[in-house]
């Protein structure tokens, strides 16, 4: 099995909040994540694209401890996530494709309060957060409405407010443009913003490839991670040197 690495040495770098560390992944007979190795330092945003089934979706989740890989393992500040999974995923926010997440025959406010009990936040903290969010993504005015009749952008920005509720550490985001309109699509980047401005980092996955507007991208192909440069991706047989594949550098 080939090896795509980030680095020649063992471990993530100093520094790096998350690191995926040698992740395979099959589905079936189906070699979805080839040894992946990937970092997400503070302050950084990756941007990974592919096609349907290129394995998108799977990595973010596997980053997220949602799924375990088969081989391979995701680290939290330096510590294998298997260690205590419930304590990581109170530290990320995922916001995962469709309307999962969403309890639609509760209020937008029903949804956030529980989210924030999800995330151990004391009342009177929550209370602050929820204000907050719903004033980031300028959903105010929905706070009573139940989420079954708002329409799917309303939506997407309400799923938006509860991955960033919690102030994660780490945000995990599937196509988050999703639904959005262009007013939304400024909230997001601003929230991205926010968040790299705070020492976080984020993880994005969506179809489109070389959206680097504000970090480092890469596409998924045939299991491997591939960087994009300004003339496309570079594949097999024109990669770069081991010690750049895969590899965030910190926000300038």
């Amino acid at each position: 099995m080939a090896a795509n690495r980030a680095n020649s040495g063992s471990g993530a770098a100093e520094g790096t909040l998350v690191s995926l560390e040698g992740v395979t992944k099959h589905w079936g007979d189906r070699l979805i994540l080839d040894a992946i190795d990937l970092e997400l330092r503070p302050g950084t945003v990756v941007h990974v694209g592919g096609g349907n089934g290129a394995g998108k979706t799977t990595l973010l989740r596997i980053a997220s401890g949602v799924i375990l890989p088969e081989e391979g393992r995701t680290c939290f500040r330096g510590a294998d996530i298997e260690r205590d999974l419930a304590a990581y995923q109170k530290d990320v926010g995922l916001l995962s494709a469709g309307d999962r997440g969403l309890y639609a025959r509760l209020t937008v406010s029903q949804n956030l309060d529980f989210w924030g009990g999800l995330a151990a936040l004391s009342r009177r903290r929550r209370r602050e957060r929820i204000s907050r969010v719903l004033a980031d993504f300028e959903i105010a005015d929905l706070v009573d409405q139940r989420v079954d009749r708002l329409s799917m952008g309303q939506r997407q920005r309400v799923r938006l407010a509860m991955t960033f509720l919690h102030e994660p550490a780490v945000a995990f985001l599937d196509e988050p443009k999703t639904s959005l309109d262009d007013p939304g699509t400024k909230l997001l980047d601003c929230a991205i913003e926010r968040q790299l401005d705070n020492g976080g980092a984020i993880l994005v996955v969506s179809p489109e490839v070389g959206d680097t507007a504000l970090g480092t991208s890469w596409v998924l192909d045939d299991g491997r991670l591939h960087k994009v440069s300004s003339d496309g991706p570079i594949l097999d047989g024109e990669e770069p040197a081991a010690g750049e594949l895969a590899t965030t550098g910190a926000r300038s």
